[in-house]
């Protein structure tokens, strides 16, 4: 049986691809919404899990009734 390689991609570049930041990327990889993997202290994303994925909109990080800095809507901002 043939075993596919798998092909993991710079963080920087799977940012580009999902035309979001690397910040959010490594959420995705957190959260398990992305494969990835580290070496040399570096993450790697797996490609076949970018094409899996649809690209993050404002709404998955701004939370509703708040500001997206994580205080709950607080109105001081």
């Amino acid at each position: 049986m043939c075993k596919a390689e798998t092909s993991f991609v710079p963080i920087a570049e799977a940012a580009q691809l999902l035309e979001t930041t690397e910040m959010r990327v490594l959420m995705m990889l957190k959260k398990s919404e992305l494969q990835g993997k580290v070496e040399d202290e570096a993450w790697y994303v797996d490609r076949a899990s970018l094409q899996l994925c649809a690209k993050p909109k404002a709404a998955d990080i701004v939370k509703p009734g708040g500001c997206g800095s994580g205080c709950g809507g607080c109105g001081e901002h």
